[in-house]
Formats: structure tokens, sequence, C-alpha cells
């Protein structure tokens, strides 16, 4: 079984809207990052709820569509999609309902981020809100949560109440610092990942490219692990289909 096309669900790639790309030269670069990586799909997630998002929706809707254009003209067999990282707070689910805060490729899902150091209360009070409001919520980058890195046993809790957990591809590789690495592996053992994403917003120290961690997955966890991860979860955020 190869591993071909990947998706990334988790980039911030659109430039000048957040901390992410910060020119429309960079998001090019790192298109052809990405693409040179096998990365076949991409969901555009500029911040949402914080001080690193810069920009209104127009302006976000605005900067994609040109980088939307200029992708299908130079890389016609990558595909772009729109979401957001949000960065929860109270009222997030009615932002969410009214349009306001953008779900995942115009899905039912929704990428939703925490403070590293909130705890496990709000952590879960809020992924239930966003349930509550009709949506599939995504936790963003899981692996550094310092509650949930702490006790693995909450992140299972949150999958069985319908959660999806993401993690950065660079935690898998130990390039965020062996306290993520750690966690990742103990989720990756217990199957308690749905996707690996780069949480790209670079072309030095943050690029988007998951082509390193989906091969470390696949030697140590089995390929039928690492394409669902990277291929078969991500495609039905696309395609707006329930994940079992």
């Amino acid at each position: 079984m190869s591993i071909l096309g990947f998706t990334d669900i988790h980039c911030h790639i659109i430039p000048t809207v957040d901390d992410g790309a910060q020119s429309m030269e960079q998001a090019q670069e790192m298109i052809r990052i990405a693409y040179a990586g096998d990365t076949r799909r991409i969901i555009a997630t500029p911040h949402y709820g914080t001080s690193r998002a810069k920009a209104s929706a127009g302006i976000i809707v605005t900067r994609f569509r040109e980088l939307l254009r200029w992708t299908k003209d130079n890389y016609p067999e990558m595909e772009l999609f729109l979401g957001q990282e949000l960065s929860y707070r109270h009222g997030l689910d009615e932002q969410l309902k009214r349009g306001a805060a953008f779900s995942m490729a115009d899905s039912h899902y929704a990428l939703v981020e925490f403070q590293p150091d909130d705890e496990y209360s709000r952590i879960r009070q809020g992924l239930q809100a966003v349930q509550m409001a009709g949506y599939w919520p995504i936790l963003a980058h899981a692996e550094r949560c310092q509650r949930l890195a702490a006790n693995v046993d909450y992140i299972e809790e949150l999958v069985h109440m319908g959660v999806y957990i993401q993690i950065n591809a660079k935690s898998v590789t130990g390039e965020n610092g062996w306290q993520c690495k750690s966690c990742t592996k103990k989720l990756l053992k217990r199957e308690l990942v749905h996707f690996v994403a780069s949480d790209g917003h670079d072309t030095k120290k943050r690029i988007p490219s998951i082509q390193k961690a989906i091969f470390h997955i696949s030697s140590r966890y089995g390929k039928k692990y690492a394409l669902k991860l990277s291929v078969v979860n991500p495609g039905k955020v696309i395609a707006d289909e329930f994940i079992e």
C-alpha cells in the first residue's frame, strides 16, 4: 500500500492575514514546499479570535481567492480549501452559526484551539458547546495542551465524546520537543489521532510539509493508519462526511 497525495488540514498559508505567510511570494513558496512533499490538498486555516488574527472575513476570502487563482495556474493538481483555526472563547458557537467564523471547507467540521495552559474542564466544555451548535470539533494540536499531554486519558474521553484529534507533524518527529513527541507517541499507540497536519506558517522553521511525519507513522504504526491520518480522514472533512 503506497501513500500518495496527502491532505494538510491545518496551514497558515493565506498571505498577510495572521502570523503565517507574510507576503504572496512567501505563500507561493509554501505551496511549492507542500507540493514537493506530496501534499495535494490544503485547508487554509487563518487564526480567528486571537491577537494573531489580522484581517476581517472579507479580506481573508479575497486573499484566499488570489492565492487559489495562482495555485490553479501554477500547480493545477493542488487543491485549496478555506477554513479557520478558531481560538475558543465564549460565543464561538454562535459565531460559527452566523458565519462570522469559518468551519473547515464549508463542512460541519470546526478546527478549535485552546491555550496551552487551559484547564481540562474549559477544553471539554468549549468543545461540547461547539458540538451543541451542530459542528464536529477537531481539537488543534492536542499535544500542546499541557493538561491533556499530562493525562492522555483526558484525550481518550474527548474522543469518546465525538471530538477529533489533530497533532502537528513536527511533534511526531520530535522537532517540537520531547514532551510533545512523548504525548504524540502515546496517542498514536492508542490510535487516538485522526489527523496529522503541518500547522505550517513559513518557509523555514514551520514549513507546510507532513511527509516526514507520515513516513514515521507508517513505519512504526502501519501504512493503513498513516493513510487514514493523511488522506482518508482529511478527505472526509472536505466531503463533509462523518468519521466513525
